[in-house]
C-alpha cells in the first residue's frame, strides 16, 4: 500500500463465508468495490509505479515544486 491517507468512512458492502466450525473464512465483496478499493489505495501499481508515487509524495511534502511540471505542460 502506498500510505496511510484513508477516506474518513468507507462502508463495505460484505458477505462473510463460515467455516465447519462457525469461524469467518472468506469474505466476499462486490467486483466493483474491489475495484474502487484498489485503485484508491494503489493496489493496483506496479513496484516501480509505487515508488515513484512515494517519490512525488516525498517531494511534495518537502515543498519540492522544482520535482513537477506545471499542469499544463503535461
Amino acid at each position: 500500500m502506498i500510505g496511510p491517507s484513508y477516506p474518513a468512512v468507507v462502508t463495505i458492502t460484505k458477505k462473510i463465508v463460515l467455516d465447519e466450525e462457525g469461524n469467518p473464512s472468506e469474505v466476499l465483496i462486490p467486483y466493483a468495490q474491489f475495484v474502487e478499493l484498489t485503485e484508491t489505495y494503489g493496489l493496483d501499481l506496479d513496484e516501480d509505479e509505487q515508488s515513484e508515487l512515494r517519490d512525488a509524495l516525498a517531494d511534495s511534502k518537502a515543498r519540492n515544486h522544482d520535482a513537477f511540471v506545471p499542469a499544463e505542460e503535461a
